[in-house]
């Protein structure tokens, strides 16, 4: 049984490694920022949040609908544009790059990736009477928390 002593504490320690390890890279666990990209037929619209810079894909249309995207996890949504212009052609379309996805500045955080939502969705609905809000797996989430706030 003494023999067994040495192996347990050398497991011990190892998990105990590693659960620091996994909890002090959680958040590069988590989120997987994409780089800046160009998108054929959209404009940059740039707006702040919090004291960050968010670069917001914009498909300008005539007209009081607009369509809210974010995106999910370790997606360009600027590669999204043509489709959704495509499914939604009488609406204006605002795709957002999260906080240090997409060229915007920041890290995503919970807490950041909600308050960016309020300032967009503040933003647009300024612009359009009717504003519709989507998400696809990380951005469902933000999306979901977005419309608990502005329903």
């Amino acid at each position: 049984m003494r023999n067994l002593l040495p192996f347990a504490g050398a497991a011990l320690a190892a998990y105990l490694l590693l659960c620091a390890w996994v909890f002090a890279t959680q958040r590069a666990q988590i989120y997987f920022p994409t780089p800046a990209s160009a998108v054929p037929g959209a404009e940059a619209l740039w707006l702040d949040s919090q004291g960050e810079r968010l670069k917001v894909w914009v498909v300008a249309r005539p007209g009081p609908r607009a369509l809210v995207y974010f995106g999910g996890n370790a997606e360009d949504v600027g590669a999204s544009a043509g489709d959704f212009a495509r499914a939604f052609p009488a609406h204006s379309l605002y795709l957002v790059n999260y906080r240090g996805y997409g060229g915007s500045s920041g890290r995503p955080t919970e807490t950041a990736l909600a308050a960016d939502a309020l300032a967009v969705f503040d933003y647009v609905r300024a612009r359009h009477a009717e504003v519709s809000v989507m998400g696809r797996s990380l951005g469902s989430g933000v999306a979901v928390r977005l419309v608990t706030y502005r329903a």
